[in-house]
């Protein structure tokens, strides 16, 4: 694939390395592959050659002698913008410099490679990488028109503006080219599948995304499911079938809901996992498994270890990559940009022409909690959508679940406000009372001091409060004794 970008296109490469053995080598290797490379031995030469004309990809170490590989970086990205371009900006990384591969894939860089550089991984990297600026805006992960790889356009869900999700999604470029298995964790309706496709996508596997969700299918059926079976291997087969591993060769198999793997199923997931190789039930061919893994589950699966309701030894080996996504109340950054977002969708689908979210509508969503996440938040909207008779979604058109929430809250903050507790872990106060608190606090304390005739440390331990707290309480209510 490579191979024919490179001589259809005749693309424009620079790479940047003091070690000139190193630029020989690589340059005469990637010429032979059909890529125009130029060399530079430090970036202060690479930029000179950038000022004289373009470049389609960009490799470059990160430690060189004068300006860092960083540096040249944000001046490419800063001269990118000016004329609207795209650049490809890959760097090395030498022993102990990948925490400096990590920071510059967050300025911007689009992936790294380690040394010593190995051609064929090399044009592998360009390639993923070049396709992937066919495909996306960099910038907020959208797609663009005409992508041929991403036929299903799966980033157009894929909505976000907080940090923690920027932080989950550079990582996620970082090591979604890796075979290594996948975890991928958070609680019902947070994206987890959204997440692996685009995991999926980003790996550059030319197989298919396979999601199969565990929780579905009957044990029994399990086996068959996932590995498939042959005509005649049990009552029933009259032809034979493929099982979802077989399905998922050379793509990415979902395993959604692992959790609810029965553990005889366990043993042989495991199997597969370590052999590499699995068989349809009725045949001993064995069938080399050339799929990625990605589990994911809305359960602590350490807790399931302990409980011995899942596997140790299959627990570490499903989480060698772990991405665990945050509630949807925790990320409140996203909510607005979701909620847009689902409007322009069912406004699509409903044939309205609705032009947003009102500021106090939109005040509601910020202020709810989301217990079912973004799932509930994409029903909350379709529903505002279908109701709404405005230009506008307002409150009137949301569920009075969301109303009552904050209504809630705001009378226990101002509850909060006009009563002092006697102790901040004291949380068990009937909110309903109408006496005066420091008056009960005073006669607790009293009582509690003359049972246990004035001993400080005693009348603190009933209490469940410090000494010192006491002492400070007895000033307060001049509780001081007369013995």
């Amino acid at each position: 694939m490579a191979e024919t970008i490179g001589k259809n296109r005749k693309l424009k490469l620079l790479l940047v390395d003091d070690e000139k053995n190193l630029l020989r080598v690589v340059s005469l290797n990637l010429a032979k592959r059909g890529f125009s490379a130029h060399t530079a031995v430090s970036a202060e030469e690479a930029l000179i050659f950038l000022s004289n004309g373009g470049y389609d990809v960009i490799i470059c170490d990160l430690r060189l002698g004068g300006m860092s590989g960083i540096e040249l970086l944000s001046k490419v990205k800063e001269d990118d913008k000016k004329r609207n371009k795209n650049t490809v900006f890959i760097v090395i990384t030498a022993f102990g410099t990948i925490k400096q591969a990590v920071e510059a894939i967050k300025l911007g860089a689009d992936d790294f490679i380690s040394k010593p550089v190995d051609i064929n991984s090399l044009v592998e990297t360009i390639d993923l990488a070049l396709r992937r600026k066919n495909y996306q805006k960099i910038d907020n992960f959208e797609i663009q028109n005409g992508s041929g790889l991403n036929e299903n356009n799966i980033f157009k869900d894929f909505i976000f503006k907080s940090s923690a999700m920027n932080e989950i999604l550079n990582e996620v470029k970082i090591t979604s080219k890796s075979p290594s298995n996948v975890l991928i964790t958070g609680e019902t309706g947070t994206g987890k599948e959204v997440l692996a496709k685009v995991i999926h996508i980003l790996s550059g596997r030319s197989g298919e995304f396979i999601p199969i969700n565990l929780s579905a299918i009957p044990e029994g059926l399990m086996e068959s499911e996932l590995f498939g079976f042959e005509k005649g291997a049990f009552t029933g087969a009259v032809s034979g079938k493929k099982g979802k591993f077989e399905t998922a060769n050379g793509g990415t198999l979902f395993l959604d809901e692992i959790a609810d793997m029965p553990l005889s199923m366990q043993v042989k997931l495991l199997r597969v996992i370590q052999d590499k190789e699995f068989s349809r039930i009725g045949s001993n061919d064995g069938i080399k498994l050339n799929a990625k893994i990605i589990s994911a589950t809305n359960i602590p699966l350490e807790n399931a270890v302990i409980e011995k309701k899942f596997r140790e030894d299959l627990f570490y080996r499903i989480n060698v990559l772990h991405f665990k996504i945050p509630p949807l109340r925790e990320r409140k950054d996203d909510i607005i940009p979701l909620a847009n977002f689902f409007v322009k969708k069912y406004c699509a689908i409903n044939k309205k022409n609705i032009g947003g979210i009102n500021d106090s509508a939109i005040n509601l969503l910020k202020n709810y909690t989301f217990p079912g996440n973004i799932r509930e938040l994409e029903n909350i909207i379709e529903r505002a959508v279908v109701v709404c008779t405005s230009d506008s979604i307002m409150p009137v058109h949301l569920p009075k679940t969301l109303t009552a929430e904050t209504e809630r809250d705001a009378k226990t903050k101002t509850e909060a406000e006009r009563f002092q507790y006697i102790d901040s872990d004291s949380e068990n106060l009937d909110n309903e009372i109408n006496i005066n608190l420091d008056g009960l606090e005073m006669e607790l304390i009293k009582n509690a001091l003359e049972k246990n005739n004035h001993n400080q440390t005693k009348t603190a331990a009933s209490l469940g409060i410090t000494r010192k707290r006491l002492i400070t309480k007895i000033k307060k209510y001049n509780l001081f004794s007369d013995k």
